[in-house]
């Protein structure tokens, strides 16, 4: 670029340098391969361009196929160079965070002709440390092959990785194994180290302090919040993408938690009779005093553990389910008393301590049982009126795990606190934001009071491209849920008899799926059935594109975030409307609380909730311009009930049948 164009540029707005680049003879249409024009795309930058110039927020639906990433990202990059600002780019998912580190923000790094930098903020626990990974204690916990085998491979790695991400390991080690070595922010020496040079995590804390783009999601974008900004820089503005889900996120980021095998595992580090293994044993000739003493506080407290989580059996039983814990101090804090002992035996042992790095070692501890000790005694005590109390009980193969939480009921006005008043501009963008085609839903539940908003359809021809089945005569499974089990794998058998495969089935529940998948996995020998939990997500997907006689049952997780363009998935089935489980105990607590301002919990959030997660599982189906196929609604309420409408208003215009011989027909045409 010439001094001339740069003088000329510097003159123009946000706006009309993102018009230019994206205009249908800019820089991405002569970059970009196989590019075609998009009005929205173009829309869509001039609505964050001018969201950033005015200084406000900006909601944004942006429909399947629009490109919003580039629309974004474009006046975001010019805004953040010419202002020496930084933006951080929020997602939910590893596969959208992957496609914008990977490939959009490196193609407009190497079109635009502006000089840029970016970094991939991640959580500290994903980096190895190298001096954690080069200690003797970190071998002294272990006594199995296979560990010592996992580390030696993370050893090997070590001096071979730029990165030293796990994720680059080229395995997934045991979660013991990897705890043992990771970078734990409670246990670095900083600048004082003797690996600050090499050190994985350093070199990427430099990186983000340097960029103008951090990519993030946003589990760790509320971390940094929950923190009070201590894990990401200091930034200027925010986009979150895939913002649908950042309620829920936000929600969890901001509570209380902790469980029998947390704790458990917190005592076995500090020191395992069984195996003679954990922080106690490094230090056995500094003083066999306090390390009897410890000893015998940490029995103490295990069985102080024990009689606690035997008292929560005995209330809430063995069997796996998730209820709100109502009564304050349900039971007594056996634990209360024994941590603080412990907690103050180990302090002892910390002033004994002359070695910095030891200090450090003993005080990450401290910090542990003080934590589990906020934890439980915020839970029990109910120490906030608008918070909501639960447990969670899952059978596992080595027992029982009781889970206990405490979370926000609702979290608009923290968020209004803490985010929106502080930070301009925000940008919230989906392909389903809106309900009833406005944003009062979303800024409603998320505390912002006043911003711009932009509705912009897709691109793609669903009108030719979707046939939209809705059946008919099948039971309420308010109703009769047993025999509208019963009908829906009639209607699934009908669909893969059709089909052969190439289909994503879609529940609401772990109970409906395995039913369904136990009952066609006897009828169905010549189909590759997958079912969600028997393996990793992505092992699940890969399996399901390289087979074309595929069909795959998912929950939550398969409804969002998942993308398989083509011809491998040409079938979604919806079995059930995607309400919230009422029982939940968020969902509970919230629809409580809207009861008890006079409001009705139904239509103001069981409904719209329900459509944003509706409007996902329809999305899965089409991905690209060719894609085609049939999307089947077997819940009858659909058809129903009045506000059925509004799911099917909901989604983008496409033909709607009721025979489910036409589905046969349009494949036959295509």
């Amino acid at each position: 670029m010439s001094k001339m164009e740069v003088k000329d540029t510097a003159t123009l707005t946000i706006q009309d340098r993102t018009t230019g680049i994206l205009s249908q003879d800019g820089i991405i249409a002569q970059k970009l391969q196989n590019y075609e024009f998009r009005p929205q795309q173009l829309q869509m930058a001039q609505a964050v361009a001018e969201t950033i110039e005015t200084d406000r927020h900006l909601i944004i639906e942006a429909g399947t196929g629009i490109g919003k990433s580039l629309a974004y990202l474009i006046p975001f990059i010019i805004y953040t160079v010419e202002n020496d600002k930084k933006v951080v780019i929020s997602t939910n998912t590893k596969t959208l965070q992957n496609q914008l580190y990977l490939k959009d923000i490196p193609f407009l790094k190497k079109s635009l002709g502006i000089e840029f930098n970016y970094a991939l903020c991640l959580g500290s626990e994903n980096y190895v440390c190298l001096r954690r990974l080069g200690s003797e204690h970190t071998y002294e916990l272990f006594e199995s092959n296979s560990q010592f085998k996992e580390l030696e491979k993370i050893l090997e790695w070590s001096s071979k990785t730029e990165s030293g991400l796990k994720s680059d390991l080229g395995f997934i080690p045991k979660h013991d194994v990897w705890d043992s070595v990771c970078r734990d922010p409670d246990q670095c020496l900083g600048k004082r180290c003797h690996y600050k040079e090499e050190c994985f995590y350093r070199k990427a804390k430099t990186n983000e302090r340097k960029a103008h783009i951090l990519i993030t999601n946003h589990s760790l974008f509320f971390t940094n919040l929950a923190s009070g900004g201590k894990v990401l820089p200091a930034f200027d503005a925010v986009v979150f993408d895939e913002a649908q889900t950042l309620e829920d996120v936000a929600t969890s980021y901001l509570g209380f938690e902790t469980s029998n095998t947390k704790i458990k595992y917190l005592f076995d580090s500090i020191f395992n009779p069984k195996t003679q293994k954990g922080l106690l044993a490094k230090f056995r000739n500094l003083s066999s005093k306090i390390i009897k003493d410890i000893e015998k506080r940490l029995l103490e407290t295990k069985q102080a553990s024990d009689q606690f989580f035997h008292e929560i059996n005995k209330i809430f039983g063995s069997e796996s389910n998730s209820r709100r814990i109502r009564t304050k101090n349900i039971i007594f804090n056996f634990l209360e008393e024994p941590l603080k002992h412990l907690s103050g035996s180990l302090s002892e042992l910390l002033d004994r301590i002359k070695n910095e790095e030891d200090a450090i070692l003993v005080t990450s501890y401290l910090k542990r049982i003080n934590k589990t000790t906020i934890s439980l005694s915020f839970i029990l005590n109910h120490d906030r009126d608008d918070y909501v109390y639960w447990i969670e009980i899952s059978k596992k193969r080595r027992g029982i795990r009781y889970s206990l939480f405490a979370a926000p009921i609702e979290i608009a006005e923290e968020l209004d606190k803490q985010l929106f008043s502080q930070i301009k501009p925000i940008i919230l963008t989906s392909a389903t934001l809106a309900t009833k085609n406005d944003f009062k839903f979303i800024k409603k539940r998320l505390g912002i009071k006043d911003c711009d908003e932009q509705l912009l359809d897709s691109p793609f021809d669903y009108g030719k491209n979707v046939l939209l089945y809705l059946a008919k005569k099948i039971e309420d499974p308010n109703d009769k849920f047993e025999k509208f089990q019963m009908q829906v794998l009639e209607h699934i058998e009908k669909i893969i008899d059709i089909m052969k495969g190439r289909i994503f089935i879609l529940f609401t529940s772990y109970r409906m799926l395995n039913t369904i998948f136990n009952k066609l996995m006897s009828n169905y020998a010549d189909i590759n059935l997958l079912k969600q939990g028997d393996k990793p997500r992505y092992e699940l997907l890969k399996n399901f594109k390289q087979n074309t006689n595929s069909v795959l049952l998912g929950t939550s997780t398969f409804w969002q975030g998942v993308d398989v363009p083509g011809k491998s998935l040409e079938c979604v089935i919806i079995t059930k409307l995607p309400f919230a489980v009422p029982d939940d105990p968020i969902t509970e607590a919230r629809l409580e609380l809207i009861e008890s301002r006079g409001g009705k919990p139904f239509p103001e959030y069981q409904v719209p909730q329900a459509i944003m997660m509706f409007k996902q599982g329809f999305g899965r189906l089409v991905r690209t311009k060719s894609d085609r196929g049939v999307v089947a609604v077997l819940d009858p309420r659909i058809n129903t009930k009045g506000y059925g409408k509004s799911f099917i208003r909901a989604l983008p215009k496409c033909r709607c049948i009721s025979d489910i011989d036409e589905i046969n027909n349009f494949f036959h045409q295509l």
